[in-house]
């Protein structure tokens, strides 16, 4: 009885230690977003008292820290990072070569991976119109990093997606109306509007509006003589 309390209890102390080994070996990516040309921080998921922290851009150390001492910078990061003894690191001026891997490690703490992804500003989309005698093709121009980018669509009629940046308006067509494109990355937020009118040639919409003449009349005309009938 005895052993095998002994064994059981080895047994559960192996099983503690592997769980631990196994925790503290994995690494879970975390992606983070900085803007081109401003600041970001990159900080450690767990909070600690840390007697030294290192941060590496892929294989590469770009600030050292240890108990005592003044931080170390490497690199391109020499002038433009500040590295905090909570493990917080943060970048100036981001640049494009700024992306990338970034790994923070110190003793007796479980090291920690995340994934920097640096974005330009998110201009306006720019919206243009296809016209071909019955329905409206309208595109939305983005910018060419497309990484991380949504569209959405504001319109009131029914439309088709031809794709995520191209709509086809479907018959009728309100032509006074106005259709909008919003793109939307992790930082940004951007829209713009295109009147119809501007899609339609002009002898087009004269007889768009000759045509809704009549059918405003016979609706005056139908409500007329329901209005008779019930009195």
């Amino acid at each position: 009885m005895a052993i095998e309390f002994c064994v059981r209890n080895i047994l559960l102390e192996f099983a503690v230690l592997l769980a631990i080994f196994f925790d503290w070996g994995s690494c879970e990516l975390v992606e983070k977003f900085g803007i081109l040309n401003h600041s970001v921080t990159l900080s450690p998921v767990k909070n600690g008292e840390f007697k030294d922290i290192t941060w590496k851009k892929g294989k590469d150390k770009v600030a050292e820290w240890q108990e005592g001492e003044d931080v170390t910078y490497f690199g391109s990061f020499t002038e433009r990072a500040i590295l905090d003894q909570s493990g917080n690191f943060t970048i100036l001026n981001l640049t494009a070569s700024d992306e990338g891997q970034y790994e923070f490690e110190s003793r007796f703490q479980k090291s920690e991976t995340m994934f920097l992804y640096v974005l330009d500003n998110l201009p306006q989309p720019v919206l243009s119109c296809d016209f071909d005698g019955e329905n409206i093709t309208v595109s939305c121009n983005g910018p060419e990093d497309t990484r991380f980018l949504s569209y959405e669509w504001i319109f009131s009629g029914l439309y088709v997606n031809l794709s995520e940046s191209k709509v086809q308006l479907t018959s009728p067509i309100d032509i006074p109306q106005s259709i909008s494109c919003i793109l939307k990355n992790p930082k940004f937020t951007s829209e713009s509007s295109l009147f119809l009118t501007t899609c339609v040639p002009e002898n087009y919409q004269a007889r768009h509006r000759y045509f809704l003449i009549p059918a405003f009349v016979i609706f005056i005309i139908a409500v007329f003589i329901i209005s008779r009938k019930s009195g």
